[in-house]
């Protein structure tokens, strides 16, 4: 299903363990630009995310935000130094008693500065972390493709509306290529009856109009047109992903034939419809920018 390079999830998850919090968004690049913003804690981890998230998406310039917590008992987290915790506490009380002074709070002033409370370093179980992170990366993963499917969806609609446009105009293009070579004969041989002085033999007329023929026949950018037109509806309905680089050929291929066709062909009422056909081509090609 086509996709949009643009979207956007968060999804928060937790279980008696951990607690996490993922934010991705994405915005058009002609390739694959990803940015993560984690704890460092999560940094063993940083190459299997960035493997998910390539498996599942082709192009675009990508951040995702990833926020952890290790939920487990406080008690466990930190600890404090007993033996430095009683030297301290010994040495403030002989002070009180050198000075005759006293501390208004001796554990508050112990605690705020003199680092006695510490963070243990706790061993973590890497592959725990990764079952948890992957498996809620991968539920971020497809509420953030079905938004980009969805908009997807929705330039499809507006891509086969224009398409639609180029279809009938080309097939008018088609029925009046005809009407190319009379529309030169008879301005011929107008202009040749205006010229009293000089004879003009049938032979000549004849060869002039055979080559105003060969140069100005469009049937050929007429039958690429037309092929692809169908080749862009394919696509378009197509399942894999990654087609906006393809879709963006067959584009520029419509836009060449078009031209080809507008040079060859000196005809008022065609080259209107070839301008109009432009118009069409430029919006899909506004919109096909933002294709996956």
């Amino acid at each position: 299903m086509m996709r949009s390079m643009t979207g956007y999830s968060k999804e928060y998850f937790e279980n008696e363990k951990y607690a996490i919090s993922l934010e991705i968004k994405s915005v058009n690049n002609k390739n694959l630009n990803f940015k993560i913003k984690s704890p460092y804690i999560l940094n063993f981890l940083e190459n299997k995310i960035r493997t998910e998230v390539a498996s599942k998406v082709k192009r675009g310039s990508i951040d995702l935000k990833i926020e952890f917590q290790d939920k487990r008992e406080v008690e466990k987290l930190f600890e404090y130094d007993k033996n430095l915790s009683n030297s301290y506490m010994q040495i403030l009380t002989t002070m009180e008693e050198d000075y005759s002074e006293k501390f208004s709070n001796k554990l508050d002033f112990l605690v705020k500065n003199l680092n006695v409370i510490k963070r243990n370093d706790l061993e973590i179980d890497e592959k725990d972390y990764e079952n948890f992170i992957v498996e809620n990366l991968h539920r971020l993963l497809d509420s953030f493709i079905n938004m980009k499917e969805a908009e997807g969806n929705r330039m499809k609609i507006y891509f086969l509306e224009c398409i639609s446009i180029l279809e009938k105009n080309i097939s008018k293009i088609k029925e009046m290529k005809e009407l190319v070579v009379v529309n030169y004969k008879e301005k011929l041989l107008e202009r040749l009856s205006k010229i009293q002085e000089i004879e003009f033999n049938e032979e000549s007329i004849l060869k002039e109009i055979l080559l105003f023929t060969d140069r100005s026949d469009i049937s050929e950018e007429v039958s690429r047109l037309e092929s692809h037109l169908c080749q862009l509806k394919i696509e378009l309905e197509s399942t894999d992903t990654g087609i906006g680089k393809k879709i963006d050929f067959i584009l520029q291929e419509i836009f060449r034939e078009l031209n080809t066709s507008g040079v060859k062909c000196n005809f008022y009422e065609i080259s209107k419809l070839i301008v109009e056909c432009k118009n069409e081509i430029e919006k899909i090609r506004e919109q096909a920018l933002n294709i996956e």
